[in-house]
């Protein structure tokens, strides 16, 4: 880009709709008053900038906060000069200037579009105001935009070489933002599936350690159950041994008993 940012100052007269009164013809002159002052100390301070060194740039920035001031002077004047007559072009262009030195692009954008638009006005005016208005959406890093502003102009201006120049550079910083947005979908694409990935692989690692949760509790279910089966088998059988052991005590006791009374103790026979 150009130093210089081809933001056209010159100061005109426009074809108007409607006569402008004094009032307000009176302000908008002391607006370009204020104006050209400012860009005069504008002036000054770039060249500071240029030579270099701290006391240069320190002076220069004094001298830029000056300039902004007038500017905003300027910028006051120039909505004076459509107190009555809103759609004054002259005042509308003026006030695009002080606004865009100011930086605020997006308010110059809209005054200079109404200047560019309207067909009364003369050709070169209507190119310079589609020339700045390109600028103020270059600004605002709305390349598409500022394309077309820049072919409107050339189509009232064909042998503009600045907003060709512009309009390249235009070109330019639109593939880059395309390309620029582009990397960004693509990392975000490649950021989206490695969160998929690694969610996916959270998953089936939750999964396989609920599996095997499951199969542990299972098995310890089952070895709970084999243990208790034991016990049980163990405990039967000591109630049977029980069991027989008091048959046994029994039986024996019963032929004590009959000893003591004389009797014949049945014998057991061995078949």
């Amino acid at each position: 880009m150009k130093q210089r940012f081809l933001l056209c100052i010159t100061f005109f007269s426009f074809l108007l709709l409607n006569a402008q009164t004094i009032d307000e013809l009176a302000a908008v002159r002391k607006g370009n008053s204020a104006y050209q002052q400012a860009e005069n100390i504008r002036t000054e301070a770039m060249q500071l900038i240029e030579k270099g060194g701290e006391v240069n740039a320190r002076q220069a920035n004094e001298k830029f906060k000056e300039a902004l001031k007038l500017y905003q002077d300027a910028e006051i004047s120039y909505r004076k000069g459509m107190a009555v007559t809103k759609n004054f072009s002259k005042a509308n262009y003026n006030l695009a200037n002080s606004l865009y030195r100011q930086e605020k692009y997006e308010e110059a954008a809209n005054s200079y579009k109404y200047v560019a638009e309207q067909k009364e006005n003369d050709k070169s005016i209507r190119a310079k105001a589609f020339h700045n208005y390109g600028n103020s959406l270059l600004k605002q890093e709305k390349y598409k935009e500022s394309i077309d502003a820049y072919k409107n102009a050339l189509k009232l201006n064909p042998k503009d070489n600045d907003t060709k120049y512009n309009l390249e550079y235009a070109r330019k910083k639109m593939t880059q933002q395309q390309q620029q947005q582009q990397q960004q979908q693509d990392n975000k694409d490649n950021k989206d599936k490695q969160t998929q990935q690694q969610q996916q692989d959270n998953k089936d690692n939750k999964d396989k350690q609920t599996q095997q949760q499951q199969q542990q509790q299972q098995e310890n279910k089952d070895k709970k159950e084999q243990q208790q089966l034991q016990q049980q088998q163990q405990q039967d059988k000591r109630q049977l041994d029980a069991l027989q052991q008091n048959e046994r005590q029994t039986q024996k006791k019963v032929a004590e008993e009959e000893m003591k009374k004389g009797g014949k103790a049945r014998q057991e026979k061995d078949w």
